[in-house]
């Protein structure tokens, strides 16, 4: 298993659980909100969901980057926003005064993936030279996909989408554990169950190993707590399926985190 929800030999699996639990009731609750009080989220002997990957996946691309090749790429793509005349997408970015953002609110977009783009069998081999790199755009909620050529250092071609999810990546995935250890009603819940676990403080995303998938606010229809999840799609939610190393998992499958306004909410109960 994966820290990031990328297995694709699960996912039919995935699927179906993520199916049931639209009408089932028997599913473990997240964090339960009683009386106004708080109770910690209930640690479990086995995941409270299986995660599957979103619609929203795009085909294989032939050929691979090295390492290198991929932080060059993700360096330039980055870099573009703040050189004037490279965009090409024809339309407008975030403001010019707040930039691209990514996931921490950071200066630059969240890159999610590098790879090689698709060329035809008569292209030339001067294409080898070209990475495609897609990013996320929190100031924006956009999806963006920058063509770089890695010998001249330049974009060659950029596009933007809006309402396109791709898998999250880890990253964003430990962003998310932050909206919920920063929510007082379900911070408290999660470092109560790994310190139950471990004996230890609870500090950093990086104790816990962590599953995501994107959340599309159509998912949640019908669902108690639907419009708190309504932006989701438009903005980038992600679902957690949290494992403390060595541990139970954390059952989290109740809460929905929406990145792009850094707030947490609970459906379902």
């Amino acid at each position: 298993m994966t820290d990031n929800a990328t297995d694709k030999g699960a996912a039919d699996t995935r699927g179906r659980r993520h199916r049931r639990w639209r009408v089932s009731a028997a599913l473990g609750l997240t964090a339960v909100l009683a009386g106004g009080g708080i109770a910690a989220l209930r640690t479990t002997g086995s995941p409270a969901s299986d995660a599957s990957e979103p619609t929203a996946v795009v085909a294989s691309h032939s050929g691979r980057l090295t390492s290198e090749e991929s932080r060059e790429a993700s360096r330039i793509a980055i870099d573009a926003a703040s050189r004037p005349g490279t965009a090409k997408d024809g339309q407008k970015a975030a403001k010019q005064d707040d930039g691209e953002r990514n996931a921490a609110g950071g200066s630059g977009a969240e890159p999610l993936d590098t790879r090689r783009p698709l060329r035809a069998k008569s292209a030339s081999s001067a294409t080898d030279s070209r990475a495609e790199v897609r990013l996320y755009d929190y100031a924006s909620d956009t999806l963006i996909t920058r063509v770089i050529d890695l010998r001249s250092k330049k974009v060659l071609d950029s596009a933007r989408q809006h309402g396109v999810q791709p898998p999250p990546t880890l990253a964003e995935a430990r962003e998310a554990v932050k909206v919920i250890l920063a929510d007082r009603r379900l911070g408290p819940g999660m470092r109560e169950s790994y310190a139950s676990q471990t004996g230890k403080r609870l500090t950093s995303p990086a104790q816990l190993r962590l599953q995501s998938m994107s959340f599309l606010g159509s998912r949640a229809e019908g669902v108690d707590g639907a419009r708190k999840v309504s932006r989701c799609g438009e903005h980038r939610c992600v679902q957690l399926f949290v494992r403390i190393p060595g541990g139970k998992w954390i059952d989290t499958s109740r809460i929905v985190i929406d990145l792009s306004a850094r707030r947490a909410a609970v459906i379902g109960l």
